[in-house]
């Protein structure tokens, strides 16, 4: 009887989940860091080290937000290998998809919320090629999921106490993914004003949730000020990313690159998915990275005697400058960057995850129908705004601000979508059932 209530609960329905996602990390996951697990597991090194053999202004702490690294610098302590590590990827999955399930059952039947979940899993198959590494979209996963079950008590009851374990969450997920300290940012600033014009207490909790989030975010901003001198400083990676969208460049699309491009391992990739030559392929792929190269290569060896905050200062001037002198191309680039984040298309250089033709024409299918109903969803939401709950609002806050701030840095692949799918498929099913009555089948 003790086992079929813990398989009737919500950690046993969603078991499944972390069984697949172990057995995902035993076959896949490798014992040395990969791609950006690299830099997470050197700067865990560094943390270590007390940044004693790399200066914390050549490490890659300030490129990161801080929190994973800090956990992987733990595990490390512990004496956990790499792929020891990459194992809680499966746990950070799993209670975080358990409590999005407890979330949906909120708002949906018990049978639905369970498929949202498994929909949630499933949505972007790659997450398991990316829960396999050193990454820390898992984490993202977790916090968020949470994070979305706790907002949805505080909404119902303002509770003082959720909203400190609420605001606590997302100051632990700006640290996780340095963007959402400025959707905190802007959720601050509309829940006051709404509330100041509307005197709706509703928006006052609004605002409470995130000025405590930013709030608990104050300590580390004291810890980077120490170190850059510079007032709400959370990452030196925006330049970079604020570079490359604003490149005049044609060939370049606004995507995201490093400044000395050297991609042969997307070669590599792209022959094991689409069975062409891989000799033909690093030809193919040599040519584009020269022409790329060409293009930037002044500006990047005049970077090459900077330190890491210079480099960023930098970066950010040249862009600004771009922007102002080529506002068409920064237009067409900020246009490509959305169509790169919410449907996979188009990459300036070998195709991205999942890599084949085949593969990313049923990704671009599948995020299209995604987009359509997310833009269905906010249709019906403007419909019906004066019937719906704060946590609606709330949401739909989230989706315009996460989406809205990060189409405007230049993404490589549709991976910055993993953290916002919970919220997205939250928010699109919980408007369809308080707008569209849908006839029961049995």
């Amino acid at each position: 009887m003790r086992l079929k209530k813990i398989l009737e609960s919500p950690w046993g329905k969603t078991l499944p989940i972390l069984i697949l996602f172990l057995v995902n990390i035993i076959i896949f996951a490798k014992n040395v860091p990969l791609s950006d697990g690299i830099r997470y597991w050197k700067t865990a090194s560094d943390i270590l080290d007390g940044f004693q053999t790399t200066p914390i202004l050549e490490s890659y702490f300030l490129l990161n937000g801080p929190l994973y690294p800090l956990i992987l610098a733990f595990l490390k302590a512990l004496g956990l290998s790499v792929k020891a590590s990459i194992f809680f990827n499966a746990i950070f999955l799993y209670v975080g998809f358990t409590y999005f399930l407890k979330t949906a059952q909120d708002f949906l039947t018990s049978k639905t919320a369970l498929l949202l979940t498994y929909i949630l899993v499933f949505i972007d198959p790659f997450l398991f090629y990316w829960g396999a590494k050193l990454y820390s979209e898992p984490l993202a996963i977790l916090l968020v999921c949470c994070s979305l079950n706790l907002i949805s008590s505080y909404f119902k009851t303002f509770s003082n106490k959720t909203l400190i374990k609420t605001a606590l969450l997302f100051c632990l997920l700006a640290l996780t993914r340095v963007i959402f300290v400025y959707v905190l940012l802007v959720i601050t600033s509309l829940g006051l004003m709404v509330f100041l014009i509307l005197k709706n207490q509703k928006f006052k909790g609004l605002f409470k949730l995130g000025a405590y989030g930013i709030l608990f975010c104050i300590p580390y901003l004291v810890f980077t000020y120490s170190i850059t001198n510079k007032f709400f400083f959370m990452t030196a990676n925006g330049g970079h990313l604020l570079y490359w969208i604003s490149s005049p460049y044609e060939k370049d699309l606004g995507e995201w690159h490093t400044l000395q491009i050297n991609h042969d391992h997307f070669a590599a990739r792209y022959n094991s998915f689409s069975g062409l030559d891989s000799l033909y392929l690093r030809k193919v792929n040599e040519v584009i990275i020269s022409e790329i190269n060409k293009d930037h290569k002044a500006f990047s060896d005049s970077l090459k005697d900077k330190n890491l905050l210079e480099k960023d200062e930098a970066l950010k001037q040249k862009a600004m400058y771009n922007i102002f002198n080529y506002p068409k191309s920064f237009l067409k680039n900020w246009i490509l960057n959305i169509g790169r984040l919410l449907v996979g298309t188009p990459h300036a250089m070998y195709y991205k995850p999942p890599y084949s033709p085949f593969l990313s024409l049923l990704n671009t299918v599948k995020s299209s129908f995604v987009l359509c109903f997310l833009l269905v969803s906010i249709g019906l939401f403007l419909t019906h705004i004066y019937k719906l709950e704060i946590f609606d609002i709330w949401l739909l806050l989230l989706i315009i601000i996460y989406l809205g701030g990060q189409s405007l840095l230049a993404v490589q692949s549709q991976r910055f979508l993993l953290p916002i799918y919970p919220i997205i498929l939250l928010f699109i099913s919980s408007i369809f059932k308080q707008t569209i009555q849908l006839k029961k089948v049995e």
